[in-house]
């Protein structure tokens, strides 16, 4: 569908696709044969050992090697600094890939051409727990706190949880969303820019997209679900390939920051006290509970969170300056 993915009277594209990998050499070629002809494709590599690099430019992409691991948000950055100019970004994930690409991009676009408030647009993920994955509301206190206490584990149906996931909603029909996953994400670049695009303080990964959606949100932007625009994701890919003994204390810390950033310092104090006594609890349970890592991992990063939430580790959330 040409008129749906290039400027009519303009040499610019509608959309470049940004791809950050890291060892993605597995996912690569599938992502990107995901793009239809004609639509710029960047990948940044962040020092991938396992030749990303390569099968990105075999698969006729311009690669940008960051030579280090800059972080997902700030290799996002340097894709849409260094990619091709474009109305839009399509950030998509080295292990996501649209299905029926031009279909897809013009399905997004129509969102955005329909309201100029809509700022982003994201397609349905097809794949495992993809549903349960993918939309959510921005983190509010009763959210935290059942998280951090066990209750979302304990109770996955509860009616919290279903809401907070947009679970009671069809996810047949489009309708505004708060955050869905940046796996597969179409973002204005007017907009992108204005907030300053991802803020790197949340490296490696993990809230850079939920601060970036609160930030478009908090401008006046509408984020739209488009379920006729389709990719599949595998996930979870990132996560595995951080041992737990870091992942749960990078997550946590990564979470009050943003909450630095957007919460009020009574929600701040409260989800703080919560996650101090979920960590607690995780770290009693370690030694008869079994999480699909070794038990020793579990302690190990249960009391890193805790020395950082007592300001050992990181910089105490409660004593971050709002940005």
């Amino acid at each position: 569908m040409p008129c749906a993915l290039s400027s009519s009277g303009l040499s610019a594209p509608r959309v470049l696709v940004a791809i950050v990998s890291w060892n993605s050499a597995a996912h690569l070629p599938a992502a990107v044969r995901s793009v239809p002809a004609g639509v710029p494709v960047v990948v940044v590599d962040n020092a991938s050992t396992d030749g990303s690099a390569d099968v990105a430019r075999a698969a006729g992409t311009r690669v940008v090697e960051a030579g280090t691991n800059l972080g997902f948000g700030p290799a996002c950055n340097v894709a849409a600094r260094e990619g091709a100019p474009s109305e839009t970004i399509l950030f998509l994930n080295p292990d996501a890939a649209l299905l029926d690409g031009a279909a897809a991009l013009a399905a997004l676009l129509a969102e955005l051409d329909a309201d100029s408030a809509v700022v982003a647009a994201a397609p349905r993920l097809t794949g495992d727990r993809q549903e349960e994955f993918q939309l959510r509301r921005l983190p509010r206190l009763g959210a935290i706190l059942r998280e951090a206490l066990l209750v979302d584990r304990l109770f996955p149906g509860n009616s919290g949880y279903r809401r907070d996931r947009y679970l009671d909603r069809s996810r047949e029909e489009p309708f505004d969303v708060e955050q869905p996953a940046a796996a597969a994400l179409l973002v204005r670049r007017a907009a992108f820019e204005a907030v300053g695009g991802f803020d790197p303080v949340f490296t490696p990964a993990w809230f850079e997209d939920v601060d970036l959606c609160a930030k478009l949100l908090a401008r006046g932007g509408r984020i739209r679900y488009v379920p006729s625009a389709r990719a599949t994701h595998v996930g979870g890919v990132a996560m595995d390939a951080v041992p737990w003994l870091d992942f749960r204390p990078l997550y946590v810390r990564n979470q009050f920051r943003y909450l630095a950033r957007h919460a009020s310092p009574p929600v701040r104090a409260t989800a703080w006290a919560a996650t101090l006594l979920g960590t607690a609890l995780r770290l009693a349970l370690a030694p008869v509970v079994r999480a699909g890592h070794p038990r020793a991992d579990v302690a190990a990063a249960q009391l890193r969170v805790a020395r950082g939430l007592l300001g050992f580790g990181w910089r105490s959330a409660l004593l971050e300056d709002r940005a």
